[in-house]
């Protein structure tokens, strides 16, 4: 039932995690000149990818540098419901996650930026399902504003508009979106500096992913 769906999908916007790990400085330069330091990722965090794709049974896309304070937590597993990076409909969600299983769903905060990534268990060629997951509904709709080309990935940057993406976790955040060996990802940050510089955190972020495998 597509209400159950929206509920979770709430959810997962405001679903965060606790604490974060010692970094080590990350070599590029290119985020901090719109306000953020990226770090390499702590070992909880890539535990939380590897943990996430044995779940899963395909590749997770998983950040090897973030932004430094980015909330991760200190345990090597994913926990709860939602995590920085998890599978989808897990029993802590209720039955409204269980449309989710299959899926990868991750939100995580630092400071007043929000980073959501998520894969599908197939291949979509139309965004706006990837960016509801299961939730999706036949008027939603993102915007394409560019393409960019990183680690060998031909990305699509979408904007999400709250009005035509009622209840994801994505609303109001750049997404990159690509796909690789029968399965589609996308990372985002909240739009809260603008398209341009949003997605220059994008990019940033996507530099560092790499898809851990089961």
């Amino acid at each position: 039932m597509r209400q159950a769906e929206v509920i979770f999908v709430l959810v997962l916007v405001v679903g965060l995690c606790g604490c974060s790990d010692s970094h080590t400085a990350a070599p590029s330069t290119t985020a901090q000149k719109v306000g953020l330091r990226f770090v390499a990722a702590p070992q909880a965090l890539l535990a939380k990818c590897r943990v996430t794709a044995r779940a899963v049974g395909y590749p997770v896309p998983c950040p090897t540098y973030v932004p430094a304070g980015l909330a991760v937590g200190s345990s090597t597993t994913p926990t709860g419901c939602l995590d920085v990076i998890g599978p989808g409909g897990r029993p802590a969600c209720g039955p409204a996650g269980k449309s989710w299983r299959g899926w990868v769903v991750g939100t995580s905060d630092v400071g007043r930026d929000h980073l959501v990534i998520t894969a599908s268990p197939k291949p979509l060629t139309n965004d706006a399902k990837l960016v509801n997951g299961p939730a999706w509904y036949p008027r939603a709709r993102v915007r394409t504003v560019g393409w960019v080309n990183i680690k060998g990935w031909r990305m699509r940057a979408v904007y999400v508009p709250p009005a035509t993406n009622d209840g994801s976790a994505f609303m109001h955040h750049v997404v990159l979106v690509w796909s690789d060996a029968g399965h589609t990802y996308g990372v985002g940050f909240h739009n809260t500096r603008g398209i341009r510089q949003t997605l220059l955190l994008d990019e940033e972020l996507a530099k560092h992913i790499t898809l851990i495998e089961p």
